[in-house]
């Protein structure tokens, strides 16, 4: 080939490709870092992605300088997965390649080989001391500094090796984000119980099929012990394991258990908040086959491990799997599936409360396996349904009923601990004036501002915008203004009225702004630091104390009331999830659903523990709407400044789309809903309309309408966004 297409990461420009002469003698393939001119930025670091025979038009184009390291770091498998993922989620290939392969790498890959390093205790972050501590323990005693100090010292190489130095590259320095763990011996798996054995035997025979495998157990059946098990027979028949979590908090759990079980040289850890050193290394690593196992969060399907036998996905149903903004909008469960299929390996997905859609077919292709036990025979917890409308008005600011409160007191005297959850950041939910009823909302969203106590402050939780509390009401000028509703902030204040020789923490998005503040949360909770733990759905998922006895739920209700087709399951998940968290160890566990409607089917569901019973009663309305599994739901957003230009483009493309529907004679296959006005009708400032597509027709009529958005052409103030696949349709 005469050229090469370089993926480029230019300041002001961003993620880019452009076209380079491959210089006569320069063997440049896929994956591998080069340097290439750009403008008045001289020489910058760039990927090769492609090759061409020829240009479109007369240009004239500079040569490629150098190849920067003769390894490449991806293949042309790996880019035809990220071209699939671009073609399936209606984005470009440049929007998935920056997605997926860290534009440090870029930077890192001339890096690494042109500088050696030396690091010095001041001004060291905390990972680069933990890292350094180790060596100093090996008796290595580095003393090192920084390449932006080099420029600074008067301190020769030789002078730093005469006071005990040691060179330590950049590769060498961040060699695996497991080392801190100090792990010298690995423990021996579990012993499976008869049904947990009977279930990995019968998966063991399906993986020779190369089918989507659904393992449902009941929360604390012992799953992983399951998957630890498949892994093991994985890594000895010579192949790796890529293993999903949904977040970051609960994917460096997992590798924990993981390192304990195989090793820290065969793991790896693979999510956004590695530090950029350690990210390069474990991808060289994967690249070069050096990993056995992969465990990480969303971005981890991305990685490119090679050699895949098996890939796990944990806690399938979680929301966190899908990437809602920016493009591309994938879904790490839909990108495994197609993954598996490139490596002719199994995909094995695993939930307390599996998604409707994944049950349903793996119910009708017969690879669904159960465990409906608990480990060791282990009660499932009590759940009692504390029904508002009688208790309410008893209950301490009408809100922690009576019921709850004696139950708490009984857990704390036991000294065990209670988790209680509500669904809502910030201390009231919205600002209404007493007056004349006005409720404050966001001046660029068209939804309520939520009153955050403790930064005393109403606040955006869309566009971030904040602003102090009005004297008077902006409608009518009273200043009869009063905070409504319940949030997290709120419980934790009246949990520590109720219990104030008590310690009482809170763990929701708002006090995640030190890194891995989640985690040490959960560390104190889990060491007993911590009696009653407030929080949203984050304390629901993962969590294992054999020590709580008591959970919570403020209110049950509000999952369900959204004006969403997954609301109910979604709510179900959250309450079965909770639930989960009590009487995982020695003791029974109690449940409370504090709730305002106690014969709803779904949280009459999550009361019996009994997911079977819910899907029984799902799956019939998703068939008579035509919702998943029963069709595929395209979501178009049209969103302007202008309402007025948002809603008449919307209006045209549903036009063009039905008219072209008719003209095939598809309509009965692919239907369209729509233009509306979105549920949130303004958000940022603009205005928004959307279209939902159902598509019927399975890959034709994916390609269909993958065809007809890729000719669609839209002015500047108008954008269109492509959710296929999407967690909600507000």
């Amino acid at each position: 080939m005469k050229y090469a297409l370089a993926l480029v990461n230019i300041k002001g420009l961003g993620v880019k490709t452009f076209s380079y002469l491959i210089p006569d003698g320069m063997n440049v393939q896929i994956g591998q870092a080069i340097l290439v001119p750009f403008g008045r930025q001289g020489l910058v670091n760039a990927f090769c992605v492609g090759f061409s025979d020829y240009l479109p038009g007369d240009f004239k184009v500079k040569k490629i300088s150098k190849i920067l390291d003769e390894k490449p770091l991806f293949s042309i498998d790996y880019l035809k997965l990220l071209e699939w993922v671009a073609n399936y989620y209606c984005c470009d290939l440049v929007t998935v390649l920056n997605a997926a392969i860290p534009l440090k790498l870029i930077e890192k890959a001339s890096k690494v080989e042109q500088n050696v390093e030396f690091i010095t205790f001041d001004g060291a972050t905390k990972r680069q001391r933990e890292v350094l501590e180790i060596l100093q323990k090996s008796g290595k005693m580095p003393l090192v500094m920084f390449e932006k100090q080099a420029k600074t010292t008067r301190l020769t190489v030789k002078k730093l090796e005469s006071i005990g130095c040691v060179k330590i590259t950049a590769e060498e320095l961040y060699r695996n984000p497991l080392d801190i763990l100090n792990i010298t011996e690995t423990e021996p798996l579990f012993e499976l119980s008869p049904e947990q054995q009977k279930v990995y035997e019968g998966i063991k025979e399906k993986l020779c099929s190369n089918k989507p495998i659904l393992l449902h157990g009941v929360t604390a059946s012992g799953k992983t012990e399951v998957y630890f098990k498949l892994i093991d027979d994985t890594i000895k028949s010579g192949k790796n394991v890529l293993f999903l979590a949904p977040e970051i908090a609960l994917a460096s759990q997992l590798t924990k258990r993981l390192a304990k079980k195989f090793g820290t040289r065969d793991v790896a850890i693979w999510h956004s908040s590695i530090s950029d050193g350690e990210r390069y290394d474990v991808w060289q690593k994967l690249y070069k086959n050096e990993i056995k196992i992969l465990a990480g969060a969303r971005s981890a399907i991305f990685a490119p491990l090679q050699n895949i036998g098996l890939i796990i996905i944990d806690e399938e149903h979680e929301s966190a799997y899908k990437q809602t903004s920016p493009a591309p909008r994938y879904d790490a469960r839909i990108v495994a599936k197609k993954l598996a299929e490139f490596h002719g390996c199994s995909l094995l997905s695993g939930s307390a409360t599996p998604d409707i859609s994944l049950y349903y077919k793996a119910l009708n292709s017969g690879n669904l396996f159960e465990l409906k036990n608990r480990y060791n025979d282990a009660k499932i917890p009590h759940v009692s349904v504390i029904n508002m409308q009688e208790y309410g008005r008893a209950a301490y600011r009408s809100i922690i009923s009576k019921p709850l409160q004696t139950a708490i007191i009984e857990t704390l005297e036991k000294n065990q601990q209670v988790i209680l959850l509500i669904n809502r950041r910030g201390f009231s939910t919205f600002t209404q004036c007493q007056a004349c009823g006005h409720v404050i909302e966001c001046p660029n969203c068209a939804i309520p501002m939520i009153w955050h106590a403790k930064d005393k402050r109403l606040k955006c939780h869309y566009c971030n915008h904040s602003e102090y509390f009005p004297d008077f009401c902006p409608q009518c000028g009273s200043d009869a203004l009063k905070n409504s509703g319940t949030g997290t902030q709120k419980i934790e204040q009246y949990i520590k009225e109720l219990y104030p020789d008590k310690i009482v923490e809170r763990i929701d998005s708002d006090i995640l702004v030190r890194k891995g503040e989640h985690i040490r949360l959960l560390e104190r909770f889990q060491k007993k630091e911590i009696d009653i733990l407030v929080g949203t759905q984050m304390i629901a998922k993962g969590l294992d104390n054999p020590n709580v006895t008591l959970v919570g739920v403020i209110s049950a209700d509000a999952s369900f009331n959204l004006p969403d087709f997954r609301a109910s399951e979604r709510g179900f998940q959250l309450l079965t999830q909770v639930a989960g968290r009590a009487g995982r160890g020695d003791f029974s566990g109690r449940v409370f659903f504090q709730t305002y409607n106690p014969e709803y089917y779904a949280l009459a569901s999550a009361k019996a523990q009994n997911y079977t019973e819910f899907y029984s009663k799902e799956i019939v309305a998703r068939e008579e709407f035509d919702y998943p599994p029963f069709s595929q739901i395209v979501r178009l957003i049209l969103s302007s400044e202008n309402n007025f230009r948002a809603e008449k483009s919307a209006q045209e493309i549903a036009l063009r789309l039905c008219t072209m529907i008719e003209k095939y004679g598809i309509s009965e296959r692919i239907i369209v809903l729509g233009p509306t006005s979105c549920v949130i009708e303004r958000i940022g400032g603009h205005y928004r309309f959307q279209i939902i597509i159902k598509n019927k027709l399975d890959e034709k009529g994916h390609r269909f309408i993958s065809s007809f958005l890729s000719k669609i052409t839209m002015p500047k103030d108008i954008k269109l966004t492509i959710d296929v696949d999407p967690l909600d349709i507000l």
